[in-house]
């Protein structure tokens, strides 16, 4: 969509872990990119909030241009929400805690919009190959086909779960898409279960600077 600029970046792009990396945001077309300090819960702010760093694990609303939007993960989901029409973006960081107390569909509360008109993406995470969960994660998420059991042992896909949560709350599945693969199993991306050190990769959004 036009001027729309957002992405999820890679072990190549540096690690987000401490702020950008040098010569961010101005690589990615934008002058100031905005993070938050997360804390695995459900709260959302909006672009303008007045703290540097808001502790929230969500973003929604209209950010100027050039001002881009970013959660920080290493596992955990990273979702991006926009609805055109109203340019009005979400990025969200949806660990098990957060999407269990409700984060992403705050942050499509938030965002005030039409759902079946709201497009999403959710970047790389940790997959249900790799997300060996104790009992007490699938029963604060649920019962559904995310959650699968082998033998004694629980494996959790927490993008299906995300992606049930957006659907239940009236969003089309077509207009949902996936980018990456797991963090656990792909060389490519930081995680902080797989890897003993590991960085941040960024998910962002916004408008290009004018």
């Amino acid at each position: 969509m036009s001027g729309l600029v957002h992405g999820f970046t890679t072990k190549a792009a540096g690690s987000f872990s401490s702020g950008p990396p040098a010569g961010w945001p101005a690589v990615a077309g934008g002058h100031r990119l905005r993070l938050l300090r997360q804390v695995h819960g459900a709260a959302v702010v909006p672009p303008e909030h007045p703290d540097p760093l808001p502790e929230a694990d969500a973003w929604a609303g209209c950010p100027a241009p050039g001002v881009f939007l970013g959660v920080r993960t290493a596992d955990c989901v990273p979702v991006i929400l926009c609805h055109p029409r109203t340019r009005t973006l979400a990025v969200v960081h949806a660990g098990w805690r957060g999407t269990a107390a409700g984060v992403v569909s705050a942050a499509l509360e938030f965002l005030g919009a039409p759902r079946q008109e709201v497009v999403g993406a959710m970047g790389p995470a940790i997959g249900g190959c790799c997300y060996e969960v104790g009992l007490e994660v699938v029963r604060a998420l649920g019962p559904g086909p995310w959650a699968r059991r082998k033998g004694e042992r629980w494996f959790v896909d927490l993008r299906d779960r995300v992606e049930a949560e957006l659907v239940q709350a009236g969003m089309p599945p077509g207009r949902i898409d996936r980018v990456g693969g797991c963090t656990g199993c792909r060389e490519g991306f930081f995680s902080h279960r797989a890897r003993a050190e590991t960085g941040r990769l960024l998910a962002f959004a916004g408008w290009g600077a004018p």
